[in-house]
């Protein structure tokens, strides 16, 4: 199952496809001419039909030179035999569809990893098909000399260091939250709560003090969601201990039903159940 270090890389790249040139430079990709353009694509890489596969992320790029490149996405967290044969497919489809050159670009939650992708993937004598990697160690660290093109490749840069290999935890997490806050508040937000689960525990514990202050509109909005959802969890909670005591207020509750009241997250059914057993109104 995809975890948030999967769903946030995931996002970047449909969120801020211009990103992917980036990311691309840094797997060593086609460098030359600049890149003016780039659209997400639909990630359908297979066949059609009940074992369709979509990829992460398909991006078209255009370049000043009027030529264009199609970059097939994959952000792999560990060994696969499976994607590892499924990845030649990935780019004949996307070959054909397109009708426009094809590269493969793995995002790879280790450098391990990336190694053993880079190696690119042999389907036949004398025949490699060459695979583009980013590794935890080709990603800059915030606040170096390599800055990033834009908020979305900041997020990955962090997402995929995880913490900072030569510059101080404070730099590496006033960048991050600057780049943050150059972006919708709300969408800073939500990339917010999936860094703060995959940073490491420093920079983690910093950005989360750093959320708690009001000097970036993000940092409130992100406080407000907490609030409205730590409320929503009480209401929760305390229609269930309502419908408890009406339920037992009519006789012994089966464990059952117990364990249906404790286990139900919605307050608009907990309300319906505490409605049907309210005495009607006189009068």
């Amino acid at each position: 199952m995809p975890g948030a270090f999967h769903e946030i890389l995931v996002k970047l790249i449909q969120d801020e496809p211009a990103s992917v040139p980036w990311m691309l430079a840094l797997a060593g990709g086609p460098r030359g001419a600049r890149c003016v353009r780039a659209e997400t694509r639909s990630g359908a890489v297979e066949s059609s039909g009940p074992t369709e596969h979509r990829a992460d992320g398909v991006v078209r790029l255009g370049f000043a030179d009027g030529s264009e490149l199609l970059v097939v996405c994959e952000v792999q967290q560990e060994w696969s035999e499976d994607k590892y044969h499924r990845l030649p497919g990935f780019a004949a489809r996307a070959f054909e569809d397109h009708r426009v050159p094809v590269v493969l670009l793995m995002l790879c939650r280790t450098d391990a990893l990336a190694r053993r992708f880079r190696r690119g993937i042999s389907t036949g004598p004398d025949s490699i098909l060459a695979v583009a990697t980013v590794g935890p160690g080709d990603m800059p660290d915030l606040g170096s000399d390599v800055a990033p093109p834009n908020a979305a490749a900041a997020v990955a840069a962090a997402v995929m260091r995880r913490q900072p290999r030569t510059l101080p935890t404070e730099l590496f997490v006033s960048t991050l939250d600057r780049w943050l806050g150059t972006i919708e508040p709300g969408r800073a937000a939500d990339y917010a709560k999936f860094l703060l689960t995959t940073l490491a525990k420093e920079p983690a514990t910093l950005l989360e003090a750093l959320m708690k202050t009001e000097a970036r509109r993000y940092h409130s909005e992100y406080t407000e969601e907490l609030l409205a959802k730590g409320r929503d969890e009480g209401a929760v909670r305390h229609a269930r201990a309502i419908l408890l005591r009406l339920l037992e207020a009519e006789g012994q509750v089966s464990g059952e039903r117990r364990a249906e009241v404790e286990a139900c997250p919605d307050l608009v059914r907990l309300d319906a159940w505490i409605t049907e057993r309210l005495p009607p109104a006189k009068g």
